[in-house]
């Protein structure tokens, strides 16, 4: 009972130092270029855990791999937000158009961000995979998202749920002020977890 209560306590202590380096890592590229490469390093320390390497200095390794995937992953993250930004524009308005030419640009651009639903939980962890050799084309890191996001949907939702969900439980709750202390480390310690089941 004692060695079951000592891991959680230890789980719980690592997921709360993931989230503060995660949200040093994000303010330290000014939030809009940080938010990328910090998340790619927290899910690689969190799926190296997974792996069963419990004893890494969680600082280094995160500071180290938002370095090396900086230009990657600020990539991948500025042209999907880029993309998703301008389908929503777009939609919006195509609302003051006659109802022919609106429904001939909502269906392709509500087909776009579906498409962009299923593949943006996927980008971050396929760009930080490779950033110890050569890094990987962004249309390469999209392209293979996409694949993996429509050929593996379960996998998909249970990367989105738990990213949507834990936040909305805790501010439900009554508790928003842990968002700061694991309002990130969970969702991604569950995406790790989900990884490590579907690609061992």
């Amino acid at each position: 009972m004692l060695t079951r209560l000592d891991g959680i306590v230890h789980w719980m202590v690592r997921l709360v130092w993931l989230n503060t380096c995660w949200l040093g890592l994000t303010a330290a590229g000014g939030i809009v270029l940080g938010l990328g490469p910090a998340t790619s390093a927290a899910l690689e320390v969190t799926q190296r855990w997974m792996r069963g390497e419990r004893d890494l200095p969680v600082g280094r390794t995160m500071w180290q791999q938002f370095r090396r995937g900086w230009r990657l992953t600020n990539a991948v993250t500025l042209l999907a937000l880029v993309l998703c930004g301008s389908l929503v524009a777009t939609w919006w308005l195509s609302r003051g158009l006659p109802p022919v030419p609106a429904a001939l640009t909502q269906g392709p651009v509500l087909l776009g961000l579906l498409l962009m639903v299923a593949l943006m939980p996927h980008l971050l962890w396929i760009a930080g995979r490779d950033v110890d050799g050569a890094p990987p084309r962004p249309a390469v890191v999209f392209t293979a998202a996409l694949a993996i996001g429509l050929g593996r949907p379960l996998l998909t939702l249970s990367l989105l749920v738990p990213l949507i969900a834990w936040p909305l439980v805790l501010i439900a709750s009554g508790w928003p002020g842990l968002l700061p202390v694991c309002g990130i480390s969970v969702p991604l310690a569950a995406a790790a977890w989900c990884l490590r089941r579907t690609f061992p």
